[in-house]
């Protein structure tokens, strides 16, 4: 049966009043990961649960308090024998019920070890801050990076698909030019050549994006229809300050990881004091009440007693069979394993300063020469099918000119991605990066009018 024609019409017009699906941004995308990432999720439970870790310390320092109660009943039987011959004179049985309670105090004074720990807690506290602004700096970098990597692919794609047209047309020239004569059999089977391969880099290309886009997918747990990409023009900033030196002496300050093993390194040192408390006395404040009942006994009646105490208790270690010397060693043998990692993250943050500061600088420049080398690629192919055109080029030397145009493109498209990326690592190699680092990459994107999703596959204009 037909539905009526009104209900039709409103149908379509549903059609016609849903918006289309928004191209994400940047923002976007780290917005839901910030929601999704389970990395980051389990981050912050592990941040949670590190934070306990100051009032666990906190708690030895402070007074225990215990209580116990007891309720029994008594059968007791004395047997009462001659002191010479060991004869039995008289057995007698009692049964009865008692009862009683115990409610102490225990306050340390002096416990060597609980000190440690206590400080200890205070350092782990600081270390999952740490640790917690480290996976932050990560999840803007995974962020970043899967965005960056689905822009690049869209484009590796898009060049290689418009490359193989380009080659298709000169196939087809070359043919019909062998066929009246104008051509050589050299020309056609190069150009044959040249499709098939760009026909192998297409479905290549196309894989890698869909593999970029599962990375995505995973990061923010859902798949993004439309990006937002990149403007065809981009400003180049450079470092601020214009000294790697100055950015070196930054991270040495600010670097989170250095400050994780800096933490690590303190913590060390005080399990060596902790292990060491092992050969110190320990002093405790001992207070309780000591109530105990018995409805019946040997002289055959009951009584009850309450008992109060209040003072110090000393223990002195004497000997432990060598197990403190040995933890004592052991301690101070992962102190020193710290210190060495807390060097060599050292190195490691000032070489990675070093790298980074060189790919933003070195990045820029690969950029706009790789734009210039754009007009001259472009320049070269216009002039190579001139002269392919007055007979002057083979058809060789236009697929080689198309070769390098689209080669060229494709450069100095990954180019301006890896900038970005790099710009990122280096304020992450300094511990200064955050979301606003992000809005400066998100302010560089095109307008979401121009990621369609008719444009996301399409060959994109370029400089």
């Amino acid at each position: 049966m037909r539905p009526p024609l009104s209900r039709t019409l409103l149908f379509v017009a549903l059609l016609v009043a849903l918006p289309a699906a928004r191209a994400e941004n940047l923002l976007d995308i780290y917005r839901l990961a910030q929601q999704n990432d389970l990395t980051w999720a389990a981050a912050q439970q592990d941040y949670q649960a590190n934070l306990e870790k100051g009032p666990q310390g906190r708690s030895l320092l402070l007074p225990t308090v215990t209580a116990g109660a007891n309720a029994y009943t008594n059968d007791q039987e004395i047997t009462r024998t001659d002191i010479n011959t060991g004869a039995t004179i008289s057995t007698s049985r009692y049964r009865y019920d008692s009862n009683g309670y115990l409610i102490q105090l225990v306050q340390p004074l002096f416990r060597m070890a609980n000190f440690a720990a206590y400080a200890q807690g205070k350092i782990a506290v600081t270390q999952a801050e740490a640790q917690l602004a480290i996976a932050r700096q990560d999840l803007i970098l995974r962020s970043a990076q899967a965005y960056l990597d689905v822009l690049a692919g869209q484009d590796a794609l898009a060049y290689a698909r418009a490359q193989k047209v380009a080659i298709q047309s000169q196939l087809q020239l070359s043919r019909r030019n062998f066929e009246v004569g104008n051509a050589s059999i050299v020309d056609v089977n190069t150009a044959q050549a040249r499709y098939d391969v760009a026909a192998a880099q297409e479905v290549s290309a196309d894989s890698d994006l869909q593999v970029k886009r599962e990375a995505l997918t995973t990061l923010i747990g859902a798949p993004v229809a439309t990006l937002v990409p990149l403007e065809t023009k981009m400003t180049l900033a450079p470092p601020a300050p214009a000294d790697p030196e100055q950015w070196v002496k930054a991270a040495a300050d600010q670097n989170l990881q250095l400050k994780v093993q800096e933490q690590q390194f303190k913590f060390a040192d005080e399990e060596v004091s902790k292990n060491r408390s092992g050969h110190y006395p320990t002093l405790d404040l001992v207070a309780g009440r000591t109530y105990g009942y018995a409805a019946g006994g040997v002289f055959g009646y009951g009584g009850e007693t309450t008992t109060d105490q209040i003072g110090v208790q000393l223990s002195v270690p004497l000997y432990q069979g060598g197990y403190v010397s040995s933890r004592v060693r052991e301690s101070v043998a992962r102190r020193e394993q710290a210190r060495d990692t807390l060097d060599l993250t050292r190195r490691q943050t000032t070489r990675q300063v070093r790298e980074n500061y060189l790919a933003v600088t070195s990045g820029a420049t690969r950029v706009q020469a790789l734009e210039r080398a754009l007009t001259s690629t472009q320049r070269a192919l216009d002039s190579t099918l001139l002269g392919y055109e007055s007979g002057v080029r083979t058809g060789v030397d236009v697929l080689n000119a198309q070769q390098d145009l689209y080669r060229t493109r494709n450069d100095y498209s990954q180019a301006r991605y890896a900038y970005l990326m790099a710009r990122l690592r280096l304020k992450s190699a300094v511990g200064t990066l955050n979301d606003t680092d992000l809005d400066e990459i998100n302010a560089l994107l095109a307008s979401a009018d121009a990621a369609s999703p008719a444009a996301a596959g399409a060959d994109r204009p370029t400089p």
